[in-house]
């Protein structure tokens, strides 16, 4: 019986070590076999078979009771869930309303702070108006900043004010005001690493540390009296809106914590919360590619050569040769590139705006120089004519004299150019480096993540692609602003240098204006009646055309104008210069412009042009016409032989019965030379030599300018101008 018991006992020790282990495979066995009996190996043992029906009896059992009496189990459980269901809605309740009192309230706070910011520091230092001492370089935006945070402040009690905790909405209001808020923000983060180092540089002053220090010590007095915390100093103030722009996402983030599924909130909230983190999180990209663009400025600018030949090492050496390889395989095999048609176009119009204002500078240098050069030398020779025309004749009153200490217009002008056009643009050209060096550094980072997407490399090819978009987007952001920058500071430029050109366009004009006598007045009846009255009607001529003055004491004389013959040669006794009198002045004219005057003849003429001026120029082109009341007997020739008489038939000639009548002048007057030589400048003018002989077929163009008079010569025919003809008769 021992060696039996202790084998009972060994199999019952056995069992109880490895239950843990058998457990599932005994259930698996104990419910195939449920309705078996199997006997022991053992003889005279049944504890086997005895243990399994009770067991078998026993979960059996306990199945039936749960099956007779389900209600009052699950009334129990059910009972004690609602009851804690509605404990923690309650507590979760509660702690909504306490966590957007937190937020209302630290609002409030916070947007005192910034009240007491800008009233007893921002505006006091601008008010001062301190030199070396920027204000906006220091404190940014932050009036913007106030105010997104009074219409944050306002719509958050609005949505709480008077409505039921159960109703009350958070999330919306941060989605609603969540574009400008990350905007404005954003501005403030962006600029505070400068504004740091600028109150830093500020502190090392003494004078503007000390207007810093008197605004600081006037708010902590103001935060003694309310209570608040002490201030620390300038830089706890500034860093006030990062450190709140931080701490709504983890206030949201509490606030949708304790908001139960089944709140309205509780979705708008979730939606808050994403677009809070993810404004924090756009602030943070732009903090990392200014970082990044600092960086790979600050290492161009202050490295030295020494610096860079020590970074020079196999990896270097490695990177730059994939780059090359890379770029060749772009431009020999035309393999693709991830391309960004925006930047694309901006810095194709930055690099145009760099050459522009660059040749700029180059061309407006050389000008300015040029007039220098030249301007002294125009002001000498004014000055000479003024004193030979003052010396000339100091009875005529129509020249003036100018000072002989007469400013230099061009001192005047090289300082405005200076100031308002080349300095402007030097220190634009000096602004295009920067980013040229960043264009450069962006083109490498292609190179790398185009190297890296060929090969699938993982982890660098998202640190490739990170530094290429962080700077292709930093390029992109900021060549928009600098280009439309650039271009309005290049068109006020060239706006202020053609003004200035034009001022001093202006004011040499008036320096000349002194040397060349006034415009002669035009003769009045006054002075015809003076003439009528003091010369007899033989000493009488009238103007048959305009005559302009072409040599030294000659006059200006209009078509029409009576002047009197006084003497009929000039010094020199040539008989084709008259000295003549118009009442106004005296001087010499060519006697091929005067003609006897006839008063009845003038009235008659003066007749006929009333009547016939209105068609002269359309129907004299292509027939004759003869006036009612000449009494010449004939006929008019039915056709015209040839252009020449077509043309001649234009001057207002009648030809009857092979008489020619001229209403203006005589047939001899046809036939003039030329008193000085003309170069025909197209095919519709006619070149002179000196002293040639010309037939005149017409005293006037085809618009009646009269100055300009149809001729033929050898046989061709062209316009010249009248003063450079004379009669043949004084030839």
């Amino acid at each position: 019986m021992e060696p039996k018991e202790a084998t009972g006992k060994e199999n019952t020790g056995t069992k109880k070590k490895n239950l843990t282990f058998l457990r599932p495979r005994l259930y698996m066995l104990e419910r195939r076999k449920t309705d078996t009996v199997v006997e022991s190996s053992v003889s005279g043992d049944h504890s086997g078979t005895l243990r399994r029906s009770q067991s078998d009896r026993t979960e059996y059992n306990q199945k039936l009771q749960e099956k007779m009496t389900p209600q009052a189990g699950c009334s129990a459980s059910e009972s004690l869930t609602q009851e804690e269901e509605e404990h923690q809605m309650q507590r979760m309740m509660a702690k909504r309303s306490k966590i957007i009192k937190e937020l209302i309230q630290t609002e409030k706070d916070y947007l005192n702070d910034l009240e007491l910011c800008i009233k007893e520091v921002v505006q006091p230092l601008r008010n001062k108006q301190i030199d070396r001492l920027d204000v906006d370089s220091l404190f940014s935006n932050i009036e913007s900043v106030h105010q997104i945070s009074a219409k944050l402040l306002s719509l958050l009690e609005e949505a709480t004010t008077d409505v039921e905790p159960a109703m009350q909405v958070i999330g919306e209001i941060f989605l609603q005001i969540k574009g400008p808020l990350e905007d404005i923000y954003k501005i403030y983060c962006y600029h505070h690493d400068e504004a740091h180092s600028v109150l830093e540089s500020y502190e090392k002053e003494e004078e503007l540390k000390q207007h810093l220090s008197l605004c600081i010590q006037s708010l902590k007095k103001i935060y003694v009296q309310e209570g608040k915390p002490n201030l620390l100093d300038m830089g706890s103030l500034m860093i006030k809106p990062i450190q709140r722009v931080m701490k709504y996402p983890l206030l949201l983030c509490e606030l949708r914590n304790s908001t139960p599924p089944s709140h309205p909130d509780f979705r708008a909230l979730e939606e808050a919360f994403a677009a809070v983190k993810d404004i924090n999180i756009n602030i943070n990209e732009l903090k990392r590619r200014k970082d990044l663009v600092l960086k790979y400025k600050k290492n161009d600018e202050d490295e030295s050569l020494k610096d860079k030949l020590s970074k020079l090492n196999i990896h270097s050496i490695s990177k730059k040769s994939k780059r090359v390889t890379n770029h060749l395989k772009i431009l020999t095999r035309g393999e693709s590139q991830v391309k960004d048609n925006t930047f694309n176009r901006e810095e194709k119009l930055f690099r145009c705006l760099e050459k522009t204002v660059r040749h700029c500078v180059k061309n407006i240098s050389f000008c300015l120089q040029h007039i220098q050069d030249v301007m002294p030398l125009a002001l000498q020779s004014v000055m000479e004519l003024q004193e030979i025309s003052c010396n000339k004749d100091e009875e005529e009153r129509g020249y003036s004299e100018a000072p002989s200490n007469a400013p230099n217009p061009c001192d005047d002008f090289a300082a405005h150019l200076q100031k308002l056009v080349l300095m402007p643009l030097s220190a634009l050209l000096s602004l295009f480096p920067g980013p040229q060096k960043l264009i450069q550094k962006r083109y490498d980072k292609l190179l790398d993540y185009n190297s890296y997407l060929q090969r699938a490399a993982g982890d660098e090819s998202d640190l490739a692609k990170k530094d290429y978009e962080a700077l292709n987007a930093q390029l992109v952001e900021e060549l928009q602003v600098f280009n439309q920058a650039a271009r309005k500071i290049l068109s006020n430029c060239l706006c202020s240098f053609i003004t200035l050109l034009r001022e001093l366009m202006l004011m040499a004009q008036r320096l000349c204006s002194t040397v060349v006598p006034p415009e002669v007045p035009r003769q009045t009846d006054t002075h015809r009646a003076k003439l009528l009255s003091t010369y007899s009607t033989e000493e009488l001529y009238q103007a048959k055309r305009k005559c302009n003055a072409t040599q030294e004491y000659d006059i200006n004389l209009l078509e029409g104008e009576l002047v009197a013959v006084m003497e009929q040669k000039d010094p020199l006794g040539s008989t084709s210069r008259w000295l003549v009198d118009t009442g106004i002045v005296k001087g010499y004219v060519y006697s091929s412009f005067l003609k006897p005057y006839n008063p009845a003849k003038v009235q008659k003429v003066d007749a006929e042009n009333r009547l016939y001026d209105d068609d002269f120029d359309n129907i004299s082109l292509f027939v004759s016409s003869r006036p009612a009341s000449d009494n010449v007997t004939g006929t008019l020739e039915g056709s015209i032989s040839d252009s020449s008489s077509s043309l001649s038939g234009t001057c207002g000639k009648f030809e009857t019965n092979g008489t020619v009548v001229d209403s203006f002048q005589e047939v001899d007057e046809q036939i003039f030379y030329a008193v000085h030589a003309f170069q025909a400048r197209s095919d519709h003018e006619l070149s002179l030599q000196e002293y040639q002989k010309v037939q005149i077929l017409r005293f006037c163009d085809l618009s009646g300018n009269k100055e300009w008079w149809l001729a033929e010569a050898q046989g061709q025919k062209g316009y010249v101008p009248a003063n450079y003809l004379g009669k043949m008769t004084y030839a």
